[in-house]
Formats: structure tokens, sequence, C-alpha cells
């Protein structure tokens, strides 16, 4: 094994060690089987495509609704909730959300074999678990309180004076007359059960028990699930990206040092 600098790829001359040499590298095994080892810079090339591909399915679709918001044109199929098993997203983030449920194993996969390879125990790959685990945890606390909202909102007592104020405003309306008429009924439809001043209640009260208690876990597990991943990417890069081959040597970046680098300390 040829350890000389700029002698292992004449084309990459920062790579020394043989192990490192991208055309060594099997994506499959890399990828999908937790039984073997992942070297350095193979386990770096992994982790970017899983990174970068993430990046790219949720940034791109999310300016292009933003500049079809400006543009004004209609956005509704591209917000569309789809059922994706236990959650749903929106029908743009779909892509998104099944290369992230994927990536979540295999992202597993090769943090089991970078530190198998490197001598450290395989089983703190569970770290890149945690942010999943934490969203799953608090979509289900957050469809418990959506399903008791949507129960609250739907009570007899609550549908009643609904009603109650429905029926008194139509009758307003009927009476009404002329200019005064014209301006009481903005009054009235405020107090509509939000209608006109709140329409994001009026859209709630529309909403099935499924579909608010979704809308409700989703909106606390995302931000919970963003943040843990953010922490499981540090990690990944400060920690296990620059384990040496072997597990002999400095921690550092790149690819893996000569002996005689090591031998000096460098």
């Amino acid at each position: 094994m040829d350890y000389s600098a700029g002698t292992v790829d004449a084309r990459r001359p920062w790579i020394r060690d043989e192990r490192d040499v991208p055309g060594n590298m099997n994506w499959w095994q890399t990828l999908f089987n937790p039984f073997g080892k992942t070297y350095k810079l193979h386990f770096t090339r992994a982790w970017t495509f899983m990174f970068m591909g993430r990046l790219m399915l949720y940034v791109f679709p999310s300016f292009v609704a933003f500049l079809a918001g400006v543009a004004g044109v209609g956005t509704d199929g591209m917000n569309t909730p789809v059922s994706l098993v236990l959650f749903s997203v929106p029908a743009l983030l779909v892509p998104f959300a099944v290369f992230t449920l994927v990536t979540d194993y295999t992202s597993f996969v090769v943090h089991v074999r970078r530190l198998t390879e490197a001598g450290r125990s395989a089983f703190m790959a569970v770290i890149v678990l945690v942010p999943l685990l934490l969203g799953l945890i608090a979509y289900a606390l957050g469809t418990q309180a959506g399903a008791a909202q949507y129960r609250q909102m739907h009570s007899p007592v609550n549908t009643e004076a609904v009603q109650a104020k429905t029926e008194k405003e139509a009758e307003g309306e009927e009476e009404g007359e002329g200019a005064a008429s014209r301006d009481q009924q903005p009054a009235a439809g405020g107090n509509r059960g939000g209608g006109a001043r709140n329409p994001q209640m009026a859209k709630m009260m529309e909403m099935s028990e499924r579909q608010l208690a979704q809308q409700a876990g989703m909106g606390i597990a995302f931000p919970i699930w963003w943040l843990a991943s953010f922490g499981a990417m540090l990690w990944s890069l400060m920690y296990v990206a620059r384990l040496p081959n072997g597990g002999q040597g400095r921690f550092r970046t790149g690819s893996h040092m000569t002996p005689e680098e090591i031998e000096r300390g460098v």
C-alpha cells in the first residue's frame, strides 16, 4: 500500500491513503450494508450526498413555491397535504420526506461502518437516529393536542353557540338596509366562529379530526426534528468524519495521514 502524497491519486494530491481513493468506494455497500467498514473519505462522500440531497429537495421546491406565490400563480396544488403513513406533508415536499426517511437508515449504516473501522463502538451510531425518535415523540404529543382541540371546537356547547350567532347574524342582515346594513355586515362577520376576522379558525373548523391532529403534530415535530438534526450533524462533522483510518493517528479533516506524519505528530 502506497502512502506517499500525490502518488495515490494524481488528480487528488491531497489523498495520502490508498484506502481513501474514491474509485475504491462501493456505494451500495456503504449506504445499505451495516456489516462492513467504511474509510474516512468514503464516509465524507456519503455524508455529503445525503446532506446535499436533503438540502436541495427542501430548498428548491420551497423557492419555486415562493416565486409562484409572488407571481400570483396558485399554489394550492403544491400545498395540498399528502398522507405518508402516520403523517402528512405538502405535496411539493413529498420527495424531501421520502428521501429523508431513506437517508435516516443509510446515515445510520454509514456511521456504523465508519465507527467500526475506526475501532469505536458502533452503538454510538444511534445518535443519528435521535432526531427521528424525538420527532416521533413530539408528533405523537402534538396529534393528541390537535385531537383534543378538535373535540373542544366541535363540542355540543361550542357548536350550539356558533349556530346561535350565525342565526342572529342572518336575522340582522335581513333587517339591515342601505349603507348602515353594509357597515354592520363586516362587524357581524367577524364574530362568526372565526370568520372574516379569523379565517384560520374557520379553516380549522372545516378540517377533520385526523387532519387537525396531523397538522398540530407536524407543527411541533418539525422544529424539534430540525434542531436535533443540526446537533447530530455537528457530531458527525466534528467527530466521526475526523476519525483516523484504523483508529490510529490524530483527529483531522481530510485524508488519512501517512505513517511518517503520524510519527512526527503532524
